[in-house]
């Protein structure tokens, strides 16, 4: 039970950053962009400067579906899938943070920043999710044990 809470909160985490305002960078020009998961654009005109943080976007919606995937899984007590499903969503989501990473530093360094804002909670999300994806495998590792035990304590009485 635990695990389906846990990859629940872990889909609409991401679901929610995919959405969500990453970074905003101010030049020395006093020019502000927004960094999110589709676009880099500035803040006064909405005008596009690059849309090469589609990348993010495609990894957020795609954490979200595998841990959607996962919790599906769970009706289907197929717990060597489950445990292999949330290793790569730990992985994909590792993935996403150095991704992130890389284009903050990338549009930072090519900005001729001034000044830089990041939006915390965005990038503490995808932390959580790690946690939460690592603690569902640790759930999924557990009831699996306990259906072992169960069954080799059953064949032991006969």
């Amino acid at each position: 039970m635990a695990q389906r809470l846990y990859l629940l909160v872990s889909a609409v985490l991401m679901a929610i950053v995919s959405q969500s305002q990453l970074a905003q960078f101010v030049t020395r020009d006093y020019v502000t962009y927004d960094l999110t998961c589709w676009t880099l654009s500035e803040s006064t005109t909405g005008e596009v400067i690059s849309n090469a943080p589609w990348a993010l976007m495609v990894l957020a919606i795609g954490l979200s579906l595998l841990s959607l995937f996962t919790l599906f899984l769970v009706f289907f007590q197929n717990y060597a899938l489950q445990k292999r499903m949330t290793i790569y969503t730990m992985l994909v989501t590792v993935g996403f943070l150095l991704t992130y990473t890389a284009f903050f530093f990338y549009y930072k360094s090519h900005l001729d920043v001034l000044l830089f804002d990041v939006t915390w909670w965005a990038l503490v999300a995808p932390v959580i999710v790690l946690i939460l994806l690592f603690m569902s495998f640790l759930a999924i590792r557990k009831k699996e044990a306990s259906i072992i035990f169960e069954a080799s304590s059953f064949r032991l009485r006969d």
